[in-house]
């Protein structure tokens, strides 16, 4: 008999499953992207909220930490309802709350009302967000689909990027709510496309649900909780990193378009991490190649804190964005390789916004007691580095008990 702290991960060949039609995963991508967007358009939107409602810098950033908390919550909400909750319903309730909230944003001026209307509106967009990486966790190429979800990211960002300020000029920060608004109503279109109930139980219930016969390896419950962690850790980097690198440029005294052009070039060099994920993960798995990766960023990250030039910041820069997305896809698919269920998945959203919330504080921190941008480099590359270290002993665990989930693709 297995020990009640062991959950059961099965060996055999994954058939597909509802999860795996292309109906279902355009459904969970579309209500993933406009779930993650109010992060994508977090910067114009803070701006259009200190133009338009006088807000101070210190408010705007209360209210820019209200969306953030709102999808933490969101997704330990979601996790703990997303294997026995029907999945249609969940999604519609946060598409709803997301456009009531967005809408309600229009009308309030004063900050009090506004800080909870955004409260509501992260938890709103952080429930489509969590659901939907669930409902990709449930398909059996997610190192493919999680790229398509990436690649979706991206473009979106640049969507925003070009339209949000054009918004904020003719309407106000409203033309920004009002456009979340928009974008939500249209992913009840998308809703009937969703699988209602995960098809494979959550890995620590296995044990439960298993025929002791079956061809299973038993697995410990801290593995997924161990992967959680190491995303928490690589998004120390990421935090540490894209808070502050245009301000440590213009530290090293490079110049302002430079700098400006660089950043924008580094968008093309994401979409290549994306590719490169989906080919790599066809031929090596994912093991390796997120391991490689994770040690790759470190290096990045200590290269830069050694002293900047514009060679060094131009090489750190694309560097870092070709294996930010890169080493996301692989981290999502670790996690939904061990647990098809989504339980887990749903928490990353959490524990990556837990991590990019604390990272820019520890850093900013740091930076007021003078230690200077190369200390926050190296913040950013020590939690890759421990990133690496704790899937190291994941995956240690699993080519010992479940290689096939060590190599999945």
């Amino acid at each position: 008999m297995n020990s009640p702290d062991q959950a059961m991960i099965a060996t055999d060949s994954p058939s597909l499953t509802a999860f795996d039609s292309k109906v279902a995963i355009f459904a969970a991508i579309v209500i993933s992207f406009v779930g993650n967007a109010v992060v994508l358009g977090m910067p114009i939107m803070v701006g259009a909220l200190a133009d338009s409602r006088g807000f101070s810098e210190q408010q705007v950033g209360w209210l820019a930490s209200a969306d953030l908390g709102g999808m933490f919550l969101a997704s330990i909400f979601t996790s703990t309802v997303i294997t026995r909750f029907n999945r249609r319903y969940l999604a519609f309730a946060g598409i709803s709350i997301a456009v009531l909230a967005n809408y309600a944003s229009t009308q309030f001026h004063d900050f009090d009302p506004l800080f909870l209307a955004r409260v509501a509106a992260g938890i709103g967009g952080g429930i489509c967000y969590s659901t939907g990486v669930a409902n990709i966790a449930g398909t059996h190429h997610t190192a493919r689909n999680f790229s398509i979800l990436m690649f979706g990211l991206v473009a979106i960002n640049a969507i925003e990027l070009y339209t949000f300020p054009w918004l904020a000029d003719v309407w106000g920060v409203n033309g920004i709510f009002l456009a979340f608004c928009c974008s939500f109503m249209a992913c009840f279109l998308v809703l009937p496309l969703l699988p209602c109930y995960a098809e494979e139980p959550p890995a620590t219930e296995r044990n439960k649900t298993s025929n002791p016969s079956s061809s299973s390896h038993a697995l410990p419950h801290f593995l997924p909780k161990l992967c959680l962690l190491a995303v928490s850790c690589f998004y120390i980097t990421i935090g540490s990193f894209w808070a502050f690198i245009e301000r440590a440029g213009v530290d090293a005294g490079l110049n302002d378009s430079f700098i400006s052009n660089t950043l924008t070039v580094g968008t093309v060099f994401t979409l290549l991490g994306c590719i490169a994920a989906t080919w790599l993960s066809n031929r090596a798995g994912q093991s390796k190649p997120l391991l490689a990766a994770l040690l790759i960023m470190c290096g990045a990250l200590l290269m830069l804190s050694t002293g900047i030039n514009p060679l060094v910041f131009a090489l750190g820069t694309f560097t870092f964005n070709i294996m930010w997305l890169f080493t996301d896809i692989y981290q999502l698919g670790t996690i939904s390789n061990i647990d098809h269920s989504g339980r887990y998945a749903a928490l990353v959203p959490g524990a990556q916004g837990l991590a990019q919330t604390v990272a820019p504080a520890v850093a900013g921190f740091m930076l007021s007691r003078d230690l200077g941008y190369g200390a926050v480099m190296v913040l950013g590359a020590s939690g890759s580095l421990a990133a690496f270290l704790i899937y190291s002993v994941v995956y240690a665990q699993l080519k010992q008990l479940a290689p096939d989930v060590a190599d999945a693709s």
